[in-house]
């Protein structure tokens, strides 16, 4: 085979068990200081000498202890292989299915959902998995200062315990995500969590369990002997912090490392005529770039102002030039498996730089600056920034771009505001919308970071949010994708699909629909 460059979509259900499990590497990550690749090739190269398993993976950006509750990039590739949650979707359905939750029944009036636990389950520490350990994660989660993507779900949540295997989850109202929150929110042991926020332990159910993190350099894991979907086939796990691509890719090429999580597209294209290697796409397709703008500041204050932003970006340069072809033009945040997506609209806004400039004339901010804000340590924002700036300049206005350090960009998205547009990426665009427009940073409609705040937003993303009858959601659908062409204050720009380059040693490589790592099958040829 010479073309490794493979997609779910045109693979066959049996070669994909095979080949295709993968996808958790975001096209847009932060770059971290990196590690002593030494290790990194000691442990791949024990293999051999003392018939341990050991499977090496590199990425650039360090583990967030912080946010292990949340759903955020640099933690995807560990948290299914130390964690369960209690449901899982099955990513081609995106139907919920088992986990730490043998069973569930909805109530008719969609306002109580019983769960059925697992009894044979063990934590790592050796402690039994009960409904309290449910209780506890809900709990934590619900906590003020605690991020999660689902904190509205988790807010309005009353949980129970009848008994050690069954937990009820009484709602104020009829929930549409309430199995993205089941989904996402990983069960710790109950009493690890303070140890798991600064790093010290990390106490889950998974296949494999933490024997060692080190700030800035990595994990290493063993496999859980007692993990009650079977022992994993390989023995160790060693996640490497590798901040540089290039050291990835020739940690790759050398064999110290099996599985890269998160090459840029531009840096795999040099991979993909190599026998030894498979560049896996994940079929999501909901790693999404896009430009948003603070709306408080002039003149993105004006709605016509962002619209010809949209129109004067050439969509195409970015998916050709920055994701090297993988990905598609967008003009909405929903992947295709979202009942939300709409195959008219997300085409709406073209490269029109004619039109764009008319808009701009008509006004009156011909000759205005304009901000583009973007994290410097990142080639792709880069990249996309430098193609938003001369789609800009182009209409009359003068763009300029502002290189930011991570911890300063992201304390204006959540914080203080930035001056102007932004650059970014977000995923999550094949759950249910609700959320999206609850819970993800650029849509939450009660605070985002565009400072966007408008009352049909809020209603609408609210009536989404507690309609559970697929059918008549339609009809909202639509009304919010309007909402969203006509405001403008996120523009989308393209939909790029996670990435993993794997060695193809690796053998039965899985990942959820989340682009979570499983390990459990996974084995070294």
């Amino acid at each position: 085979m010479k073309n490794h460059l493979i997609s779910t979509d045109t693979i066959t259900s049996s070669t994909r068990r095979q080949l295709l499990m993968g996808g958790a590497g975001a096209i847009a990550l932060l770059a971290l200081p990196g590690c002593d690749r030494s290790a990194v090739k000691e442990a791949a190269s024990g293999n051999a000498a003392s018939g341990v398993k050991t499977l090496v993976m590199t990425q650039s950006t360090d583990f967030n202890t912080g946010t292990m509750m949340a759903q955020n990039n640099p933690n995807l590739s560990i948290m299914r292989v130390i964690f369960n949650s209690l449901t899982e979707y099955d990513p081609k359905t995106m139907e919920p299915k088992p986990s730490l939750a043998s069973s569930w029944k909805m109530s008719d009036d969609q306002k109580s959902l019983t769960l059925d636990l697992r009894t044979d389950v063990l934590f790592h520490d050796g402690a039994k998995f009960t409904s309290a350990d449910v209780l506890a994660a809900l709990a934590f989660m619900q906590k003020d200062g605690v991020p999660s993507q689902v904190k509205h779900n988790a807010k309005i949540v009353t949980a129970s315990a009848p008994s050690e295997s069954q937990v009820v989850l009484t709602l104020q109202h009829p929930v549409s995500n309430i199995f993205d929150m089941l989904e996402m929110m990983v069960i710790p042991q109950k009493d690890s969590y303070e140890k798991m926020l600064t790093g010290a332990a990390f106490v889950g159910t998974g296949p494999f369990k933490v024997d060692s993190y080190k700030h800035g350099q990595g994990m290493s894991l063993s496999a859980n002997d007692k993990y009650f979907k079977g022992r994993p086939k390989i023995d160790k796990v060693e996640v490497q912090i590798v901040a540089e691509a290039s050291s990835r890719v020739a940690s790759l090429k050398t064999g110290a490392s099996h599985i890269s999580m998160d090459l840029p597209p531009l840096d795999i294209t040099g991979l993909i005529a190599d026998a030894k290697f498979a560049n896996v796409i994940a079929e999501t397709w909901d790693s999404a770039m896009y430009v948003a703008s603070n709306v408080t500041v002039a003149p993105l204050d004006k709605k016509e102002v962002r619209q010809a932003i949209a129109w004067s970006v050439d969509r195409d340069a970015i998916v050709n030039k920055v994701l090297s072809g993988i990905g598609q033009t967008s003009s909405l945040p929903w992947s295709k498996s979202s009942p939300a997506y709409d195959e008219a609209a997300v085409g709406h806004y073209k490269y029109n730089p004619e039109k764009a400039k008319q808009m701009i004339e008509a006004a009156g901010a011909s000759g205005k600056e304009v901000k583009i804000c973007y994290v410097a340590a990142q080639a792709g924002f880069a990249s996309v920034a430098e193609i938003v700036q001369a789609g800009i300049n182009a209409t009359g206005l003068k763009a300029t771009m502002v290189p930011m350090q991570a911890a300063d960009f992201f304390k204006g998205l959540s914080g203080e505001g930035l001056p102007g547009l932004f650059v970014n990426s977000h995923g999550f665009g094949q759950l249910r919308p609700a959320t999206l427009l609850k819970g993800a940073f650029p849509f939450n409609a009660d605070k985002n970071a565009s400072r966007f705040s408008n009352d049909q937003y809020k209603a609408l993303s609210n009536a989404i949010w507690q309609n559970t009858d697929a059918t008549k959601a339609k009809a909202q659908y639509d009304e919010i994708n309007k909402l969203l062409l006509d405001e403008q204050f996120v523009s989308d720009l393209a939909l790029g699909a996670h990435t993993y380059t794997i060695s193809t040693r690796v053998k039965g490589l899985a990942y959820t629909a989340l682009d979570y790592l499983i390990l459990d099958q996974a084995d070294l040829g």
